[in-house]
């Protein structure tokens, strides 16, 4: 059963409050009460409650004044205010202040029941960490390494605790790496993988005499001493092979930057976080380090257009161009990479991309079919559930090449027709080898044989034939032999002249009188 106190100089509030909710049956005791703050700061620390349900306006020393004494003495009780003032610097202050929860008057007794159950059941997972906490041999030194990370010591406590555990303060480098396992497990199963990683974590620590580790948040935060990255790159890669073999592709590390200062370990330890909150970006890595980071966001910055290379992409899939489809999605991929949008931001924007590419497919009524189931509600959802950058281009990598696919099976005799095609649209353009090899997602050499395989002849005299039986057309039509020059392709009016007198045997202006007689 946990113990509770009531706090509040309405007798009338305090009766009320034992009666609203059934206290036994969520498995609380009332222990005491109190009208007034003092008396209420004695009852709290003479019976130690698990919860207290304070009220902010009290006499003596008000509710406010009450939990921060309560915290300054590092009494470990789990705050309820209530109050009938719903300003919201009160709240505001009451949340700094770490309270559990935050109740306008009258009380709403199913509020304050979701509130004491959820009390509850944050004391019953600090009570299971701390059981886990207790099998190791250092915690206390863990608390004074986790007081170190966050800047919290004076400067007066540092040569006391520094003697007192054996720290040898000051050193030359300190460094902050936080291990985070990323797995979408249970509360339980997490903070048992956690254990495990920082059993794994310490073994390295003390077996290269370089730091010491804490767990904040389930994370476990290591205090590297005189050993930093990239400088001992090879010994915490080691570390990372370890921790994986441990818990699977689940683990990223984040390095901030090393410093010589202990008051700048806070730095280094912001810098990491600040790289966790990347780890969808940048968590294939593994290891992510503020300074390699910080520079390739300045060097790589990708010039992208949506609409351009979309068209390109619907082109590839069109084309079975696997190649061409892996490098759009790999340059859009580097675009966001180093942009600076949100997570968020950044799965809505490849989805748009994706969902243009899929509309220039579908306007071609062949493909419209296959494209909509490309479309589903299920499909663009996958998206938004996947961990990093890295899985999420992945997927649309496989949706794009499955949908290829299909496109290709329509005519599996297509490649043909599909070449022929794309030269037909765009014969009177300089197209090159090189530019069909590219849109089909081939090498220009391997190319130029399988066009010849399957033309029975080289690309150029295809290409030089299609536009001489188009110019034949505007002849006819009666364009003028400079006009019908530029139209399908040729630059040179001689060249031009003397491939059609190749293929025609007649010269254009001759084939144009021929044809007017």
């Amino acid at each position: 059963m946990l113990k509770a106190i009531l706090i509040d100089d309405e007798p009338i509030i305090l009766e009320g409050l034992q009666k609203i909710i059934d206290w036994k049956a969520l498995g609380f005791e009332i222990v005491a009460t109190a009208q007034d703050g003092i008396e209420g700061l004695e009852k709290i620390k003479k019976f130690k409650p698990e919860v207290a349900l304070v009220d902010i306006r009290i006499p003596g020393i008000d509710g406010l004044t009450l939990i921060n004494k309560l915290k300054e003495e590092g009494v470990n009780t789990k705050i309820i205010i209530l109050s009938g003032y719903s300003e919201f610097e009160y709240a505001k202050e009451a949340i700094e202040l770490g309270v559990e929860s935050y109740l306008l008057k009258p009380v709403d007794p199913y509020l304050l029941q979701q509130k004491l159950e959820k009390v509850k059941q944050k004391i019953s997972q600090e009570v299971e960490m701390q059981k886990i906490m207790r099998t190791t041999q250092e915690i206390g030194l863990e608390k004074v390494i986790e007081k170190l990370l966050l800047g919290t010591f004076d400067d007066h406590e540092i040569d006391y605790v520094s003697s007192f555990y054996g720290l040898s303060l000051p050193w030359k480098k300190y460094q902050v790496a936080i291990v985070t396992f990323c797995g979408r497990d249970n509360q339980k199963v997490i903070e048992n993988k956690v254990f495990q990683l920082k059993r794994e974590v310490d073994l390295f620590l003390k077996r290269n005499c370089c730091g010491y580790s804490t767990i904040i948040n389930h994370d476990i935060c290591i205090l590297f001493k005189d050993f930093w990255y990239p400088f001992n790159s090879k010994s915490i890669n080691m570390l990372k092979e370890n921790l994986v073999r441990v818990v699977g592709n689940q683990v990223v590390i984040s390095i901030g930057s090393e410093v010589d200062n202990y008051a700048l370990i806070k730095e280094s330890l912001n810098e990491a976080i600040e790289l966790l909150e990347k780890r969808f970006l940048l968590g294939y890595k593994g290891i992510i380090y503020i300074g390699e980071y910080q520079e390739s966001k300045e060097s790589k910055k990708v010039k992208f257009d949506d609409k351009e290379y979309a068209e390109k992409l619907a082109m590839a899939i069109a084309l079975n161009g696997f190649d061409s489809i892996n490098q759009i999605i790999e340059e859009k991929s580097e675009q966001l990479l180093y942009s600076d949008m949100s997570e968020e931001d950044i799965k809505i924007n490849f989805s748009n991309f994706y969902i243009e590419t899929l509309y220039k497919l579908s306007q071609n009524e062949l493909y419209k079919p296959l494209v909509e189931k490309y479309l589903s509600q299920e499909v663009l959802k996958s998206f938004y559930i996947q961990p990093t950058l890295t899985e999420l281009k992945g997927l649309i990598k496989f949706y794009f090449v499955s949908l290829a696919d299909e496109i290709n099976k329509v005519n599996p005799d297509s490649l043909k027709q599909k070449i022929a095609d794309f030269i037909e649209k765009n014969y009177f353009a300089d197209i090159k080898l090189d530019t069909i090899a590219n849109a089909f997602g081939y090498n220009s050499s391997y190319f130029s044989k399988l066009f010849k395989k399957i033309f029975g002849e080289n690309f150029t005299v295809y290409l030089d034939r299609i536009r001489v039986e188009k110019a034949k057309v505007f002849l006819k039509e009666g364009c003028k032999v400079s006009e019908t020059c530029k139209k399908v392709g040729f630059e040179d009016v001689d060249y031009f002249c003397s491939k059609f007198k190749k293929y025609v045997g007649l010269s254009p202006k001759e084939y144009k009188e021929k044809q007017k007689n």
